[in-house]
């Protein structure tokens, strides 16, 4: 792994379940790079749809996604301003580490 490690004690999903309703959720993650914390939130939410402008992070996600949760997560390409889910879609949103 190359670059500065976030979270290596993994504390920032144990906060999140503490605080957020993210358990058996529908969970979108805005700005959601690569995918990390996505993918680590996959295990505990019911699904998560990852949403970021750059194509090759969204890319990048995809490819690093495991399999045991590729069925929980879909990523695309698009931007906070502009998003196109009907009402009610999710239960949470996360926007995290995107500034």
């Amino acid at each position: 792994m190359r670059g500065v490690r976030r979270d290596p004690e993994r504390l920032e999903v144990q906060m999140l379940l503490r605080h957020a309703p993210l358990r058996g959720a529908r969970v979108l993650d805005v700005g959601c790079g690569d995918g990390r914390l996505t993918r680590r939130i996959a295990g505990v939410a019911q699904s998560v749809v990852g949403v970021d402008p750059d194509a090759g992070q969204i890319e990048r996600a995809k490819r690093l996604s495991p399999v045991r949760v590729r069925g929980k997560i879909r990523f695309q390409v698009g931007r906070a301003e502009t998003l196109r889910f009907p009402d009610q879609s999710f239960h949470a949103v996360i926007f995290s580490w995107s500034l």
